[in-house]
């Protein structure tokens, strides 16, 4: 697992200077690399690369190229799949001096060119120049496991892992979007190919670009479908599910370091360390995080799996003493992420990363088999929305509107009846809906924001999925959009931080690709989510766990904002240079802060959207006003512990 970055100038430019640049990038990111550095710098193009040392400990070096030069690689992530692709490489010719999985990526492009991705069963981020062509070429894996950057600017084309590489660069403008604000108060990230900042933008997983001749060219290689095998047996699907699924914790098995699980107690993380500990002639390693508060807490579910499989478990409390780490936090996420679920996985990385430099995750279960519980909230508005006559529906929902809180998740679930899947998604979704945002937001803001629309964003994603079932196109779009921008994203810059790599078997495209061809009724069945994945995996998961109601990796911030950080969260809200950014008015921040605090904690809970807003401000005072960590840090402190004292 690596850090890489690269310069491709079109401008004048001297090697001198391309070099200094690549290196301040690479400075940014020594986390996601701590084990050497490389840099390649010909011409006009400069590529950098931190290496966290998995496999081929003693070669493997980035930058690397092939015989001639003529093509250079650097690459952040894992081929699952290369020793298979070097046997076949080499029976037609090529010759390899390495054992890495990075050089059979080269000589697979000399092989295929672009055609190449669709062949690579791995997690990546792929730079590539092409010197004979002048061409440069990205790739991002299927589901977007490993995160890549890009902006043009004055002439020269630059990439990276990371955003904060990108800004090292002085000439680099830091333009906040006011759409992706916008957006990030809904999704609670900015959705791709945009990021916060304006001319920055994020490559789209299953995608790859090409830089040539001053020209941008993107395209999509891969695309999950839902197509139900109408012939499949059920019990053929069992048997082909268990031969993909070991198959898939095999090959992530592999690694010349010291390898472990997350162990969370739920379905999806039990499973992975079933079956890695049947493979294992050794005690597995899991990690798990809990919470002293009781609705949130998931560890002894974690430990009867752990029982069950006599893993060397280790399990460690989050409580609100984490503030002394959001800014650090912050800065890792690099855009504003206002998942607040970053907090325990920052803490199950930093804990895991004692023991393991590569760690097994149960993430892709929820999407593949539909574990969600929106999933099921959506097909019984379907089935109502196909039995009530819509004039009754309507009337319904402007009941609604006129009796209650527009605050109160009841509230959007009756609304959905009268409208159809994509805004009613937005709905369930959104942490703010345009609605709300509409009183949120400054008149001096909304008109900088214009037309621009979040619902429009999230059609866009549904629109891609057309022709499909409900539960499927729902699937889709948490394929494309929250896996990748919520789930992914979030694990990769926690695990990053610590240095630890993370593999999700779960996710491989071949298991996302069988499940997909599961007919939707296997998946959702008498009001339950995972159906299929239930029952195949029913021997293997202690009961306890099998019948637990799903919790997901929820955090007590609404009871933690009540108490702890509610001294922060004034703070932050109220203070000058928040209120001095324009967008939000004050007296709705007031309003919503004081339904918070006052409203019974059983019926009124804001705190998905409070945390939002916290995130955004410290996230403009490390990026935008340019506080260092240490810093932001020691403010957090102090006004926390003041209002204590």
């Amino acid at each position: 697992m690596c850090g890489i970055c690269g310069i491709f100038s079109s401008s004048p430019t001297s090697t001198n200077s391309i070099e200094q640049s690549v290196r301040k990038m690479c400075s940014c990111m020594v986390h996601r690399g701590p084990d050497e550095e490389g840099i390649y710098v010909s011409g006009p193009v400069g590529f950098g690369h931190r290496r966290l040392s998995i496999i081929d400990l003693s070669g493997g070096q980035q930058p690397q190229c092939n015989e001639d030069g003529s093509i250079w690689i650097v690459f952040n992530g894992e081929i699952y799949n290369y020793r298979g692709l070097r046997d076949e490489l080499v029976r037609k010719g090529h010759q390899f001096k390495s054992h890495s999985d990075t050089e059979v990526i080269i000589h697979l492009y000399e092989e295929c060119g672009e055609a190449m991705f669709g062949h690579l069963n791995g997690m990546f981020a792929i730079g590539l120049w092409d010197a004979i062509k002048k061409k440069l070429v990205l790739a991002r894996d299927r589901l977007g496991k490993k995160p890549l950057y890009y902006c043009l600017n004055n002439g020269s084309f630059i990439f990276s892992s990371e955003l904060k590489a990108i800004l090292s660069n002085p000439d680099i403008p830091r333009e906040v979007a006011p759409e992706s604000i916008s957006d990030y108060l809904s999704f609670l990230y900015v959705p791709p190919p945009d990021t916060i900042f304006r001319g920055i933008f994020k490559l789209e997983p299953a995608t790859y670009l090409i830089y040539q001749e001053g020209e941008i060219y993107r395209k999509r290689y891969w695309e999950p479908k839902f197509e139900a095998n109408a012939d499949m047996k059920k019990t053929m699907a069992l048997e082909q599910f268990h031969d993909i699924l070991q198959d898939a914790v095999t090959i992530r098995m592999e690694s010349e370091v010291p390898l472990g699980a997350f162990l969370s107690g739920g379905i999806d993380s039990s499973t992975v360390v079933a079956v890695m500990a049947n493979l294992s002639d050794r005690p597995v390693n899991t990690t798990s995080i809990g919470f002293r508060e009781v609705s949130f807490n998931e560890l002894p579910y974690a430990r009867e799996v752990s029982k069950r499989y006599a893993t060397e478990h280790s399990e460690y409390i989050l409580e609100a003493d984490f503030i002394s780490d959001l800014a650090r936090i912050v800065y890792y996420l690099d855009e504003p992420f206002g998942d607040s679920s970053a907090l325990p996985t920052f803490l199950l990385c930093k804990m895991t990363r004692k023991n393991v430099t590569v760690a097994l995750s149960g993430d892709g279960g929820d999407e593949n088999f539909a574990g969600y519980d929106r999933y099921r909230s959506a097909l019984a508005e379907e089935r109502i929305r196909n039995l009530v006559p819509p004039v009754l529906l309507n009337l319904l929902s402007s009941g609604v509107k006129a009796i209650f809180s527009p605050f109160l998740r009841a509230y959007a679930r009756v609304e959905n009846l009268a409208l159809e899947l994509p805004r009613a998604a937005c709905n369930t979704f959104f942490c703010f809906d345009d609605g709300l945002k509409k009183n949120l937001f400054t008149e001096t803001f909304r008109r900088r924001l214009g037309d621009h629309s979040s619902t429009d964003v999230m059609e866009g994603f549904f629109k891609r999925a057309a022709g499909l079932d409900p539960l499927s196109r729902l699937q889709y779009v948490d394929l494309v959009s929250y896996l990748p921008e919520d789930i992914l994203m979030k694990v990769d810059r926690m695990s990053m931080a610590h240095s630890l790599e993370v593999r999700a078997p779960l996710l491989d495209y071949r298991l996302v690709e069988f499940a997909g061809s599961l007919p939707t009724e296997w998946k959702i069945r008498n009001g339950s989510g995972k159906a299929f994945l239930r029952e195949a995996v029913a021997g293997m998961i202690p009961g306890k766990v099998m019948n637990r109601p799903k919790m997901g990796f929820g955090v007590p911030v609404g009871a933690w904002f009540r108490g702890r950080l509610q001294a922060l969260m004034e703070a932050v809200l109220f203070d000058k240079r928040t209120i001095d950014r324009g967008y939000f008015e004050p007296a709705f921040l007031r309003n919503l802060w004081t339904r918070h605090l006052k409203g019974p904690a059983w019926q009124i809970d804001l705190s998905h959207l409070l945390w939002a807003l916290l995130i955004l401000e410290l996230w403009h005072r490390l990026f935008v006003d340019r506080d260092t960590v240490d810093e932001l840090e020691r403010w957090i402190v102090k006004v926390a512990h003041e209002r204590i004292s």
